[in-house]
């Protein structure tokens, strides 16, 4: 039996607009995939970035959801990049 621990809203939202945003960043102007990564990679500063142009995160709701992000499994870090695997921009792209 596979158990996973619920995100806070907070956490979901930060997610949804990474995935989505990870997303955008791999499609073409016509919204078909150009290129065939398995995982979409920002800064740390880009991702929070993402997060805070969103208006509902300030900078520190924004580092503090990347963190319970990264806890949870939900990103990882390599180096100085933030990957949004292609597993979760499934999850929050069919909740849509």
């Amino acid at each position: 039996m596979s158990w996973e621990r619920r995100l806070s809203p907070l956490a979901q939202d930060a997610l949804d607009i990474l995935s989505e945003a990870a997303q955008d960043d791999q499609n073409g102007e016509n919204g078909e995939d150009e290129y065939d990564f398995s995982e979409a990679d920002f800064t740390k500063e880009e991702a929070q970035a993402v997060l805070v142009a969103d208006e509902a995160f300030t900078e520190a709701d924004a580092t503090y959801a990347l963190d319970i992000l990264y806890r949870r499994g939900h990103i990882y870090y390599v180096e100085e990049e933030v990957s949004v695997p292609h597993k979760a921009r499934q999850l929050t792209s069919s909740k849509t």
